[in-house]
């Protein structure tokens, strides 16, 4: 893993916190999902990747998050908006995620 890794993380969620979320998924749930708790959770995951190393209910968090936003993109189609929005979460959440088991262990 790069030296900037965590210079990358930390920039990419001061980019993200300057995001609005879409209102256009507000009370959506493509595939079940709920948009603003998928979010939650993964920002809430990052945002404690941050200051330290995450327990177990977190990593797993993030990769079930991360899973989600991949089954939801296409649902999302047209809005360029809410897209852009979710691939930028979902980068967060794997920079995350890497930097919690950069061996690739759990």
């Amino acid at each position: 893993m790069s030296d900037t890794h965590p210079d990358r993380l930390n920039q990419l969620w001061q980019d993200f916190l300057a995001l609005p979320f879409p209102r256009s998924c507000y009370r959506q749930a493509p595939d079940g999902e709920d948009l603003v708790l998928l979010d939650s959770h993964l920002a809430g995951c990052v945002s404690s990747a941050l200051t330290g190393p995450l327990d177990h209910r977190r990593r797993e968090a993030l990769r079930n998050g991360i899973a989600a936003v991949h089954r939801v993109l296409p649902a999302l189609g047209e809005d360029a908006e809410a897209r852009e929005y979710f691939v930028h979460l979902r980068e967060l959440a794997v920079l995350a995620a890497e930097r919690q088991a950069p061996d690739g262990a759990s």
